[in-house]
């Protein structure tokens, strides 16, 4: 169970000094809630800044749906896509959240991870998290039965606890935002702390304190987090000639005493650098006068074992404009340590950056924030055959995904990409020249009878052309290469989608299972993607006209009106396509939709009332009470619903409006 939409767009967008600044605004309590529009999932703070007296307002829409979340700030910062006052407003929204303090929507909690927000054992916080109740039993049983600690090391403790005859392994753990990711296998749903996890906490009060998880931090780990900001760490020989840490209020505080070292973008690598072979490629003879520039190239290396299947890195060579290659050999920059960008142009400053933060070490940083019980990931040690969890990959793939795409697009047939293959040395020998482009990769399925039973074959559409997936020239799939051109997709969410059809490799379903497979797999994903069916499998289409009725419904003040078109029973959805696939004994029923009825339907409706609000990527159109009531209104509408011969339905559900 990874972080929240909202705490992913902060970390994702936010810079390390927004991010930070924005805690401190949202720590002290000067974010002010204003005002929560429920039908438009809408919400305004007030937000004063962390330096300054002033105050701003931040306006966040749609965000319920992770896509659609958008943010505006009356503060002029434009140096990056969100402002701390934002990152501010979210974490307020979060917290609402939370509390279900807006939404209305009752929370279920999985007890296999649960955020406690409390910064030290606290038993009034406890009390109110498991209910008094169940703060009273675990004490009770505390007397006579125990936790068994397995483990209490880096601000984390395992645990055993038998009780009633089952054993319920326990995990605390205090996380970045020094709270505590908790987790136990029991069903409890209600509260975010269950009856397990209350028994540990109090063992652990009682034992040892309130601040017990301060005592077991590791602040070696805090001090190499620091050194890392000027590619250092604890394990280099000469650190304590450079930098010395100083303490308050127990915290470790770095002072750098050597004017020479310099930030660099990333934090350094613990593990070694492989070593780097250069080859000297032979010069050809260059007729006339053209002139060098040094200039970066990109290399995309192939590493099968660790997903995505490949790491980026950067070359430096003298370089010829007017040709677009190398002149003789490259050199492989270590992004670990300080560069001097002097000597490049401001394009490949930029791809510096970029690049830095493509990196192992930052993936896996981001993995580890937004995995329950951060700091983890690290360790994990996997098998190629093996391979990460599904929602591990996924976090990599929302990471790497829009920053591998803004490369391409600033730098396509600018900067010169090279791939090495899995296997071969970091030489200019080896470095082979490939394309990048800028149309984007959608994916959708080719589907036959075979005599096995039904074939399923990925496909990539790019443009006006389409190829089958396993046409990919190298291992990963989060970048395709096709004709030695790399191409990225639309959005992550399409390799998702195609990655349950077994990533290019073509898979056959038996005739047994084939319409369980059609309606559970084959539907969802044809809802968003195209999907080429063989004739065999599609039956003769419906082409006709829609039965169309009204549905009344009801939201706080709202009365919202919900047109439905049903094409033999068949109720259309607004994101539906033109063409209607439903699924029947393994066959395919297809309708084709009316959409000059529906629009015109739609477009009688809407003249109705000229202050009906039109609800984005849906049918429904909405009106104020107020104005439904106003002058007779509802009961003209009725009769005009009659003489279109369109049924108004759900009168009986209607709760503050009562019509006879």
């Amino acid at each position: 169970m990874s972080l929240s939409h909202l705490l992913k767009f902060i970390y994702n967008n936010g810079t390390d000094e927004v991010i930070r600044r924005g805690k401190k605004i949202h720590a002290i309590g000067y974010v002010e809630f204003i005002e929560y529009d429920e039908l438009g999932d809408s919400i305004s703070f007030r937000v004063k800044d962390d330096n300054y007296t002033t105050f701003y307002k931040v306006y966040i829409q749609k965000f319920k749906d992770p896509r659609a979340l958008s943010l505006r700030c009356t503060c002029p910062y434009n140096l990056g896509d969100i402002c701390r006052h934002e990152a501010a407003a979210l974490l307020q929204l979060q917290d609402l959240l939370d509390k279900n303090m807006i939404g209305g929507d009752a929370v279920r909690y999985d007890q296999r991870h649960t955020v406690i927000k409390m910064k030290h054992i606290d038993l009034r916080t406890i009390r109110m998290l498991a209910t008094p109740g169940v703060a009273e039993k675990a004490e009770q049983i505390l007397r006579s039965t125990k936790a068994v600690i397995t483990k209490a090391k880096d601000e984390r403790i395992e645990a055993q606890l038998d009780l009633n005859g089952e054993s319920f392994p326990l995990v605390i753990q205090r996380n970045e935002e020094r709270n505590f990711d908790t987790s136990c296998k029991c069903q409890e749903e209600e509260h975010p702390m269950c009856l397990h996890k209350t028994m540990l906490f109090l063992q652990l009060l009682n034992a040892y304190g309130a601040h017990y998880f301060d005592s077991i931090r590791n602040w070696d780990k805090e001090k190499n987090k620091l050194l890392g900001i000027y590619g250092y760490s604890m394990s280099d020989a000469d650190w304590e000639q450079k930098f010395e840490f100083t303490y308050k209020d127990g915290k470790p505080f770095l002072r750098v005493l050597d004017p020479n070292v310099k930030r660099v973008s990333g934090p350094i690598e613990t593990k070694p650098a492989p070593k780097v072979v250069v080859e000297s490629a032979p010069l050809e003879e260059i007729q006339g006068s053209t002139e060098a520039t040094q200039r970066l190239g990109l290399v995309v290396v192939e590493t099968p074992s660790k997903y995505p299947g490949f790491t980026v890195e950067l070359v430096s060579g003298e370089f010829d404009e007017d040709g677009f290659e190398f002149l003789g050999k490259v050199e492989q920059l270590d992004l670990t340590k300080y560069l001097n960008t002097g000597v490049f142009n401001e394009a490949d400053t930029s791809l510096i950056n970029s690049v830095r933060k493509l990196q192992f070490s930052e993936i896996d940083k981001y993995v580890s924030r937004n995995s329950p019980f951060s700091g983890i990931w690290e360790n994990i040690i996997y098998s190629e055959e093996e391979g990460l969890p599904a929602e591990t990959t996924q976090l990599i793939d929302e990471y790497l995904h829009p920053k591998l795409v803004k490369i391409i697009a600033d730098h396509q047939g600018k900067t010169k990409f090279f791939r090495l293959a899995r296997g071969k040395n970091f030489t200019t020998s080896n470095l082979q020249a490939i394309e990048v482009s800028n149309s984007r990769m959608s994916p959708g399925l080719r589907i036959k009878p075979v005599k096995k039973g039904i074939e399923i074959v990925p496909i990539v559409y790019v443009d006006e052309w389409d190829v089958e997936l396993s046409a990919n020239e190298w291992g990963s799939h989060l970048l395709v290469l096709l004709n030695n051109t790399l191409y990225a997709w639309q959005a992550k969410e399409d390799l998702e989608s195609i990655t349950e059809f077994g990533k290019g490799k073509d898979m056959v379903v038996s005739q047994t299972e084939w319409p369980t497979f059609l309606e559970k797999q084959i539907m969802p994903f044809s809802r968003q993607y195209r999907v080429e069916f063989d004739k065999a499998l599609i039956t003769d289409p419906f082409d006709g006209k829609p039965e169309i009725q009204l549905q009344l419904q009801e939201k706080n003040d709202y009365l919202i009106f919900s047109p439905q078109f049903l094409y033999q029973g068949y109720p259309v959805k607004f994101s539906d396509k033109e063409l209607i696939l439903i699924p029947e004994s393994g066959k395919i029923r297809t309708i084709k939709r009316d959409l000059e009825q529906e629009r015109e339907v739609l477009a009688k409706l809407n003249g109705l009332h000229s202050n009906f609000v039109k609800v984005e990527n849906s049918f429904n159109l909405v009106l104020k009470g107020t104005e439904v009531l106003k002058n007779n209104w509802f009961f003209l509408f009725v009769d005009a619903m009659k003489e279109m011969n369109i049924p108004v339905i759900g009168f009986e559900v209607l709760k503050n409006y009562r019509f006879n």
